[in-house]
């Protein structure tokens, strides 16, 4: 990161603060077009930040962009399979600390659907199956929605403006809206990476207040600023994501939009993975992600070792933070 970059006065769209911030000119590299954004940091709470939003964001997110992709699908176990499949995913979600799931899970494997996506659902502290659970941003193949819904979650649905039109992708609907165009009541509500896609989050995030059930759960999964990738990588690190990207939030920023919303951060789990130390190696190369070359096997055990050491020290580049209203007035 270059010393001598010019600054600029900037409101922060994220705390509201007001203060002199440097610009930080990023090159768009995903599909290498090398269009140029600036950015800047908010000195209060380190949010890093597009100076001017797009107006035609949609080209940015082609057909080509890997959430609008298809995707194959496992089918739903059937029969006596499926029954006990969904029976282990309830008591598992729901009630993870019962005689019944504790002798699941001694008796039986743990079905590959929720072994990848339980804890979300664990985590959501949901009330029943059939409870609402909506991924906001959740692109063409909401593959966690698809997951769920093999696991016996039976209301998933999912929104996202980029979307071609409204489908519906093995048995889970998704709609092409905004999430303030979204009504009803929910017990979940997911950001799965897309808050850092919302022109303005404080909004986002008020909305998801507003379809929450009391005691219901908002999971927001996003890019951490300020942390080891950054200082690592710098302009190259693949989670900058200029333009599309619009709000890469710190730990210190991400309690302060909670504290705005009528939330507070529950749990943080910090779940940076090893292509993102890849994907910001190849940029770093001037390369794009569009033609990736397999790694050598040995040197990703490497990194796949350093990236657990981030994620248990809290200094890794992606988290998930699970918020709880803090009340019911809004």
């Amino acid at each position: 990161m270059s010393d001598s970059m010019s600054q600029t006065t900037m409101c922060c769209r994220v705390c509201g603060a007001q203060s002199l911030a440097k610009i930080f000119p990023l090159r768009e590299l995903m599909f290498a077009s090398d269009e140029v954004f600036d950015y800047v940091c908010c000195a209060n709470c380190g949010c890093l930040q597009i100076v001017a939003i797009p107006t035609d964001l949609a080209r940015h997110y082609p057909a080509n962009y890997y959430s609008q992709k298809p995707h194959d699908e496992p089918l739903p176990h059937s029969g006596v399979k499926g029954w006990i499949s969904r029976r282990y995913c309830a008591l598992a979600a729901l009630a993870p600390l019962s005689v019944s799931a504790a002798m699941m899970r001694a008796l039986l494997p743990e079905p590959g659907d929720f072994a990848e996506y339980g804890e979300y659902l664990r985590e959501a502290k949901l009330n029943s199956v059939s409870e609402r659970i909506l991924d906001v941003g959740c692109g063409a193949s909401p593959r966690r929605l698809a997951a769920m819904k093999r696991c016996g979650f039976t209301s998933v649905e999912g929104i996202d403006p980029f979307a071609p039109a409204d489908l519906v992708y093995f048995g889970v609907p998704v709609r092409k809206l905004t999430i303030d165009q979204v009504q009803g009541q929910f017990g979940l509500v997911m950001f799965h990476h897309s808050l850092e896609h919302v022109p303005d989050p404080v909004a986002a995030l008020r909305e998801a207040a507003r379809l929450l059930r009391p005691g219901g759960t908002c999971l927001v999964r996003i890019p951490v600023m300020g942390t080891y990738f950054w200082r690592h990588f710098g302009e190259c690190w693949a989670e900058l994501d200029a333009p599309r990207h619009l709000h890469l939030l710190s730990l210190e920023a991400m309690g302060l939009l909670a504290a705005r919303t009528n939330f507070r951060v529950r749990r943080t789990v910090f779940d940076s993975e090893v292509w993102e130390i890849e994907a910001s190696e190849r940029y770093r190369r001037g390369e794009s992600l569009v033609a990736a070359e397999p790694v050598d096997s040995t040197l990703r055990s490497q990194r796949a070792r350093l990236v657990d050491q981030l994620n248990r020290l809290g200094n890794a580049g992606r988290a998930c933070f699970y918020l709880e209203r803090q009340d019911l007035e809004l």
